[in-house]
C-alpha cells in the first residue's frame, strides 16, 4: 500500500517582503522549488483549485501566534497581497511526486483571540490572454455553441 502525504506551500508577497511558510515539516525549515520555506501552522480552506475563471474564494486559517501576526502587519491586512499557494503530495520517503499550484490576490483578514484568518480571490482571469492559453477557433472547439458549454479538442 502506498503512502501519500499532502505539504502545502504559501509564499505570501507583500510590498515589504516576501515570507514563505508550510504546513508539514512540523518546527523544521522545507526546500520547495529551490526556495526555503519555514513551518507554520495553518489550515486552507475554500477553492483551492479552480478552472473555470470564476474567481474563487480561499481562506487560510492560523492560530493566533506570532507568525501569523507578523504575516498580517507585513500584509497590511492583506489587502492586495499576491498569494503563490503549492499543494505538494509526497511519498512516503518524503519526496515529492506531484504538485499543484495556484495564484491568489489577498483582500482582507479577520482575527479572533484564537484564530487569524487570512481571505484571498484566484488570480485566475477566464477573459485575460492566458486562460485557456490557446486561442478558440472551429477547429480546437467545433461550432461554437450558443451556452456557454466549450468542449476541448
Amino acid at each position: 500500500m502506498t503512502e501519500i502525504r499532502i505539504a502545502q506551500y504559501l509564499k505570501l508577497a507583500t510590498t515589504a517582503q516576501t515570507l514563505r511558510y508550510q504546513n508539514y515539516f512540523v518546527a523544521q525549515s522545507s526546500s520547495f522549488l529551490s526556495e526555503t520555506y519555514d513551518f507554520a501552522p495553518f489550515r486552507a480552506e475554500g477553492a483551492l483549485a479552480s478552472l473555470n475563471g470564476d474567481n474563487e474564494n480561499l481562506r487560510i486559517l492560523f492560530p493566533n501566534v506570532e507568525v501569523a501576526l507578523r504575516l498580517l502587519e507585513q500584509a497590511n491586512g492583506n489587502r492586495l497581497s499576491d498569494l503563490t499557494f503549492a499543494t505538494a503530495w509526497l511519498n512516503a520517503n518524503e519526496q515529492v511526486i506531484n504538485t499543484v499550484t495556484d495564484y491568489y490576490i489577498g483582500i482582507g483578514a479577520s482575527y479572533s483571540e484564537t484564530t487569524i484568518e487570512l481571505r484571498f480571490r484566484s488570480a485566475v482571469d477566464s477573459v485575460g490572454s492566458a486562460f485557456p492559453s490557446r486561442t478558440l477557433t472551429r477547429d480546437l472547439v467545433g461550432p461554437l455553441p450558443l451556452n456557454s458549454e466549450l468542449y476541448l479538442r
